[in-house]
């Protein structure tokens, strides 16, 4: 199980520390990994605060070179070097203001696996694409244009739009029918297996919902992770989930 904080452009060093003070003597389950994606100019900061505690680091975005005249970007073997695992590529949110597309997403995912980060690359159809029964087949091309070429692992975040921080979630049938579309479409273009997480208004209330639909590896979490107690209440209902579940 996965559990993906994204910190979007939030907190500052102070807030930063207050969050990691209260993880420093907290027991983590092995079971459940976690990764925190914050700020890019906190990275490195965060990452030496959470030098003993069991959590990675990503970034939330990369660019597709690794170094040259690209004012603003951040690259993929710098993410690494600050000790960065993961990297968010085709958020919605940098789709919409950044005008990311598909085919820059597919190249920063290939820069990002050379230089040894693990993508995580999102997909989700607005609220007109899913009213109108197109939310499959728009997911579909994202997914085909976005694509890598060559990966060992990869995961896939599925965030319909028009969840994002409206407090809306689809129905269970529709999160369990689009995470195994998902998975079919990779792998029949990949023949590999990818992990898919759900996000889009993520918050304790609905967390255990979410997790027993088939078919959910994980969930990316965004505003309810900035938090600590609303974080470490989410990662706790993960947990007892496990727990219930396999009998850990």
């Amino acid at each position: 199980m996965f559990i993906a904080a994204n910190w979007k452009m939030n907190l500052d060093k102070k807030s930063i520390n207050f969050f990691v003070e209260n993880l420093q003597h907290y027991k983590f389950s092995e079971n459940l990994q976690l990764c925190i994606f914050p700020p890019t100019i906190y990275i490195d900061f965060l990452s030496k605060l959470l030098e003993n505690i069991p959590i990675s680091i990503g970034g939330q975005n990369c660019h597709h070179q690794s170094f040259g005249a690209y004012t603003g970007e951040v690259s993929a073997t710098s993410l690494k070097e600050l000790g960065c695992d993961y990297v968010i590529l085709g958020h919605s949110e940098r789709r919409i203001y950044n005008k990311d597309t598909n085919e820059n997403i597919k190249k920063c995912s290939q820069f990002a696996i050379k230089s040894d980060l693990k993508p995580i690359i999102c997909v989700g159809e607005n609220f007109n694409q899913r009213n109108n029964g197109k939310a499959i087949d728009f997911i579909e091309k994202q997914i085909t244009d976005c694509l890598p070429e060559e990966f060992n692992e990869l995961i896939i975040a599925y965030e319909p739009i028009w969840s994002i921080g409206t407090g809306k979630i689809p129905h269970k049938t529709e999160i369990r029918e689009m995470h195994e579309n998902i998975k079919e479409i990779v792998f029949s273009k990949s023949k590999k297996n990818v992990k898919v997480l759900y996000g889009g208004s993520v918050n304790e209330q609905n967390i255990l919902e979410i997790l027993s639909v088939n078919n959910v590896d994980g969930i990316l979490v965004g505003g309810a992770s900035l938090k600590i107690k609303d974080f470490l209440a989410i990662y706790d209902s993960a947990v007892k989930y496990l727990q219930k579940k396999y009998n850990f």
